[in-house]
């Protein structure tokens, strides 16, 4: 994929050869990837090898996808709307049992870009769950935004909701301490141990994930207990991703993330990382927990002896790496974490329930150099809900969610209800404490799959920091905050 321009950004010449040497020095288990930061890299353990069946990239359904479709390479093993609309109008992505902004209206209905506009502009995919009939609550009402003749939560489609979800990533796969956003497809609690023991739960869960993707986006025939199935896993599971060079925007030199003492880039991810990690490592609630999580960039902070004599960008990459690490501020009214009694969704069990916590980043993105969550912690920040709240009550107004349907949901015994755009787990718990509870996502090979959060509704990386800063009153500079980017599209 060639590199566009963005924001004014014109690539120089000397980037255009370091990502072309990159790309010449891949060997069979390196591939190198031009993104609109410079380039990202993914590394197997295997030698990219998909197995006799050929599983990840062969067409196990009927309506023409793959794995391949959803999850590709230069996107960091998802897809972004970029992607998207360079496809021809016919591409299975398009195909409209979830690729369609609704429903199909006929058997005979096809794939059509046309109809498809939540994947176009937000990288989503449709996906239809059904309010659980042990639930206990209710759906009082749901606005169609996209003038569906089928509209979501109407007995067209036994009442399910139209949930739109980006991709999740499929590589970085061992550092998963939850399955899907929704945690649906942790069947076995996922037990991960130092250097790769106890991953049995992690590969079982990622095998019935395999055959639900080819059962359903596919619409296929089962694959349980088939050679494609091992293959797919086999394949997801050898897969490391991270950015390796970024590219000023000012025309300076490119920044090799792997040099100068730094730790960038998927090798020392896949050699070092990936081998210490273990499921509750780092964890937030339990003695030992440190904000400080990230190092990859140690020698670029600015307590680094030598950060004087670094390139500005780097500067700002290690700077960016201290805001992550060291800046705190008030966590407030977070369902699964610390929901107040005054919240609709106040749960007395939430860990830390009805305290105000003073910490960092890392209290959820707290797995050391990944950024996910370490244990299974899903909660809910606002994002899921109709109208983002911060700290203060006051709207957030940083996401566009304009193009979701809303789903007012009623409780059946306190007869509360509350607005959400998805009501996240608790579609598949029942619970009225799950609605809106998500996991959080891994940081690493940010910068080639924009936009950001489950519903795509942040369109870059500045519109993240922005939401968090405003959600947690975090009061970044705007140095602080180009600086928190500038480190976030490093990983």
């Amino acid at each position: 994929m060639p590199f566009r321009r963005r924001n004014r950004w014109v690539v120089s010449s000397l980037a255009l050869v370091v990502v072309a040497r990159l790309s010449a020095w891949a060997a069979d288990d390196f591939q190198v990837t031009r993104d609109p930061t410079g380039a990202l890299t993914s590394v197997s353990t295997n030698a990219f090898d998909t197995g006799e069946t050929n599983g990840f990239f062969a067409n196990l359904g009927t309506n023409g996808r793959t794995c391949g479709t959803c999850h590709v390479v230069e996107n960091g093993w998802t897809f972004t709307p970029t992607h998207a609309q360079a496809l021809a109008s016919n591409d299975p992505l398009f195909t409209p049992n979830d690729g369609s902004d609704c429903p199909p209206t006929s058997a005979s209905q096809g794939p059509n870009p046309v109809l498809s506009s939540e994947v176009l502009d937000y990288g989503l995919i449709r996906i239809q769950l059904g309010i659980p009939s042990t639930a206990n609550f209710t759906l009082a009402s749901a606005t169609n935004p996209k003038g569906c003749a089928v509209p979501p939560g109407s007995p067209g489609v036994d009442g399910q909701l139209f949930l739109f979800r980006r991709p999740l990533p499929s590589t970085n796969l061992i550092f998963d301490s939850a399955i899907m956003w929704d945690g649906r497809e942790t069947l076995q609690a996922l037990t991960t141990q130092r250097s790769f023991q106890s991953t049995g739960p992690l590969l079982f869960d990622l095998a019935d994930q395999a055959n639900s993707a080819t059962t359903g986006h596919a619409q296929g025939a089962s694959i349980v207990g088939t050679q494609a199935q091992t293959d797919i896993v086999t394949f997801e599971t050898a897969l490391y991703t991270a950015q390796l060079l970024v590219v000023p925007r000012q025309g300076s030199l490119p920044v090799l993330l792997n040099a100068a003492g730094a730790n960038g880039g998927p090798d020392y991810l896949e050699d070092t990382v990936a081998p210490a990690f273990f499921i509750g490592v780092n964890d937030p609630l339990k003695p030992g927990f440190t904000n400080a999580n990230f190092d990859l960039f140690a020698a670029w902070e600015p307590t680094s002896p030598g950060y004087r004599f670094l390139l500005p960008m780097q500067q700002s990459i290690g700077r960016g790496e201290a805001v992550f690490n060291n800046t705190t501020f008030v966590i407030h009214d977070v369902p699964g974490l610390n929901s107040v009694p005054t919240d609709p969704l106040y749960n007395p069990s939430d860990p830390l329930a009805g305290q105000d916590i003073v910490g960092g980043c890392a209290v959820c993105h707290n797995s050391p150099n990944v950024g996910n969550h370490s244990t299974s912690l899903p909660i809910n920040i606002g994002v899921t809900m109709a109208q983002p709240l911060n700290n203060n009550g006051s709207p957030n107004g940083v996401l566009d969610i304009a193009n979701l349907p809303v789903y007012t949901l009623q409780n059946t015994g306190t007869g509360a209800t509350v607005q959400v755009t998805d009501p996240g787990k608790a579609m598949r718990s029942g619970k009225w404490t799950d609605i809106g509870k998500t996991k959080g996502p891994m940081l690493r090979g940010l910068a080639g799959r924009a936009p950001y959060f489950h519903n795509g509704s942040a369109p870059d990386l500045r519109a993240v920091v922005d939401f968090y800063n405003a959600r947690f009153a975090i009061g970044l500079t705007p140095q602080q905050e180009s600086d928190l980017v500038a480190f976030l599209n490093a990983l």
